[in-house]
């Protein structure tokens, strides 16, 4: 492990040799993970993550959503895990969760968890997404959701589906929208172009603010 100082800030990196082509930049826990070829100089990582070190540095250290091991967080507000065995259920009262499942592994329950609470936020939000997207001659799509370790959600061409990271569940509502929509918009132009984005903001009007908010927040 290695650190990056700039303006009396810094940055934990680390650096793992592949057989890749090109260089990647991901945030990983507390630090910077950096995969990259044989071929690749430290003055090269180093020049890279001096461009981009405010971006690297606030997804880090300022957005960064680490639970206690004993708490779990649904749409920003944190709450204290009472577990028992039995099958898949949970209730919220006051500060505390209520869950009960069949599964031993806590991040696995809490997974359990995201999922439900993801499906039934959906749920809600399907008329307004439907009343915006027919507009472009769209239908509601299939939507998977799971955990995703780089990506908030992702559009599936081949099979016309949605696919929603469990993260979300663990954020505010209006990045699930976001993302939704930032999806359906793919269903019409795959690419990042700015039809795309002109879509997009038909859409979302303001989903520019949101979009930049949640580049600042680190999967985790």
């Amino acid at each position: 492990m290695e650190t990056y100082t700039k303006n009396g800030k810094a940055i934990l990196y680390e650096v793992i040799k592949k057989k890749n082509k090109n260089t990647y930049f991901r945030i990983h826990e507390d630090h910077l993970r950096v995969t990259t070829n044989r071929y690749a100089t430290k003055n090269q990582i180093t020049r890279f993550i001096d461009l981009k070190f405010d971006q690297f540095y606030e997804k880090i250290y300022h957005s960064k959503r680490v639970e206690k091991s004993d708490q779990l967080t649904l749409w920003e507000i944190p709450y204290t895990i009472v577990l028992s065995a039995g099958k898949f259920t949970y209730t919220i009262i006051n500060e505390q969760i209520f869950i009960q499942s069949k599964l031993t592994d806590l991040r696995k329950i809490k997974e359990q968890v995201y999922q439900a609470e993801l499906l039934k936020k959906i749920k809600i939000l399907e008329p307004m997404i439907f009343e915006t997207v027919s507009k472009k001659g769209l239908s509601l799509l299939p939507v998977k959701i799971k955990y995703l370790k780089s990506k908030f959600g992702s559009y599936h061409r081949k099979n016309n589906e949605i696919t929603l990271n469990t993260f979300l569940a663990r954020l505010d509502p209006i990045f699930l929208i976001y993302v939704i929509y930032h999806e359906y918009a793919h269903a019409l132009v795959f690419n990042h172009s700015k039809d795309f984005y002109n879509l997009l903001g038909e859409f979302m009007p303001n989903h520019k603010l949101y979009q930049k908010d949640l580049k600042k927040i680190a999967i985790i």
